[in-house]
């Protein structure tokens, strides 16, 4: 019998995603919509500011229903897509800043577990350019095309989720905002806050509130605009050039499973990977069911958890209904907030302007993370053997960056990477 709480193809890594047929779809759980119109990524951005009057004949929570119509056709499919690669881009530059700051030999545990989720948000940027790849007609491609626009995906910290996706905060704080943080208890939380699964039984509101809805939406889109295109043309959507596909040949890293994806069986399983990695066990499963153990590997937020609280989960800890709930309570290990390069929040190149050296130190920095950037543009354009090139880019990125943590400044804080584009 299959275990339905564990991925298909990894059988020690837990899953949030649910089969779509085992989905109400009138079920309300989700953000605003009106009552039959689909409303766009740009106007759920400014939701907040939406007035009783405006809101007259608005949902105030969006349906299973609303969320399976989110995608309005195959162009904003493909934008939500490129958005979706852009969401994945967002969190690597703030959990490189953990890692890095982490001074050698201290934080192991903390460390390795940081690094995974790392390697595996590189592999949730090419399943998410597996799937855009798969949908997009060869014949509109033009030589030289690219995937997506290297300058245009990078961020501007700090910086909301792309995607329309808002994570509840405390009654009172600011909207939720992606820093460039030191390893540091303020940025596990955001680490956590990141990850973070919804409540399932909770309506939402005005947002998204978790990476894991922005994915269903997605998925509900393509079902339903394959079944749509399945009735005049055989492969459906999926008619991609199969030889711009990632495969596990190619990729250099661990702890998940390229999905070459030539159907839309192929894509729910890789966005199955990318949820399960990134939020785990869905917070409906009854207690009783135990889910954790030494042999499972732990999707990110409970990863980032462990670091919390300074000790692994045990084969004995179950989600207590909701995983935001699930306290470790196996063994434990040490966390150090003190050793640790006292790296500037948020730092920009600006910054370093009256220093011409920093500066240079900075932006060779950066001109190695838009060319670790470009290779993978490169192998899901067409070219998908460069995608091995980057592990050695991703080793010399760290020692630029750790180039940058051993300059002081005045105020007793460290220089630090700046994550920004460059021309190189």
């Amino acid at each position: 019998m299959e275990n339905k709480l564990f991925q298909k193809n990894n059988p020690n890594r837990q899953k949030l995603i649910k089969p779509i047929a085992d989905l109400d779809i009138n079920e309300e759980v989700y953000s605003v919509a009106t009552d039959n119109a689909f409303i766009a990524d740009n106007e759920l951005s400014v939701a907040p500011a939406i007035t009783a009057k405006s809101a007259k004949g608005m949902s105030l929570k969006m349906s299973k229903r609303d969320v399976k119509n989110y995608i309005k056709d195959l162009k904003h499919l493909q934008d939500c897509l490129r958005t979706a690669l852009k969401l994945e881009l967002s969190t690597i530059p703030p959990y490189l800043c953990g890692l890095y700051t982490i001074k050698e030999g201290s934080n192991v545990e903390a460390a390795a577990l940081i690094r995974s989720v790392v390697v595996e948000e590189m592999l949730h940027m090419v399943l998410v350019s597996n799937i855009l790849n798969a949908i997009t007609d060869p014949k509109t491609i033009k030589k030289g095309d690219k995937l997506f626009n290297v300058k245009e995906i990078i961020p501007n910290y700090p910086t909301p989720l792309p995607g329309g996706i808002v994570p509840e905060v405390p009654k009172g704080s600011p909207p939720f905002e992606v820093h460039l943080l030191k390893f540091s208890r303020e940025a596990l939380d955001e680490f956590s806050t990141i990850e973070r699964p919804s409540d399932p039984k909770a309506p939402i509101t005005k947002n998204f509130d978790s990476i894991g809805q922005f994915y269903e939406a997605i998925r509900y889109g393509l079902l339903r605009l394959n079944e749509e295109a399945k009735k005049t043309t055989k492969n459906g959507i999926f008619i991609g050039d199969p030889s711009r596909q990632i495969t596990a040949e190619h990729y250099y890293g661990s702890g998940g499973k390229i999905t070459k994806v030539v159907t839309y069986e192929d894509a729910e399983e890789a966005i199955g990977e990318i949820v399960g990695q990134g939020e785990g066990i869905d917070g409906t499963i009854a207690t009783e069911q135990v889910l954790f153990g030494e042999d499972i590997e732990y999707a990110h937020y409970f990863k980032f958890q462990e670091i919390c609280f300074g000790r692994m989960y045990s084969a004995n800890d179950t989600n207590f209904q909701m995983p935001v709930k699930s306290i470790p309570t196996g063994k434990p290990f040490t966390v150090s907030w003190s050793s640790v390069y006292n790296m500037k929040a948020n730092p920009k190149m600006k910054d370093y302007e009256k220093n011409p050296e920093l500066l240079e130190k900075a932006k060779d920095f950066n001109k190695v993370y838009v060319q670790l950037l470009n290779g993978i543009n490169d192998a899901v354009s067409g070219e998908p053997e460069l995608l091995i090139k980057g592990i050695t880019v991703m080793y010399e990125l760290k020692y630029k960056a750790l180039e940058l943590l051993n300059i002081p400044l005045e105020n007793g804080e460290c220089a630090g990477p700046t994550f920004e584009y460059v021309e190189v």
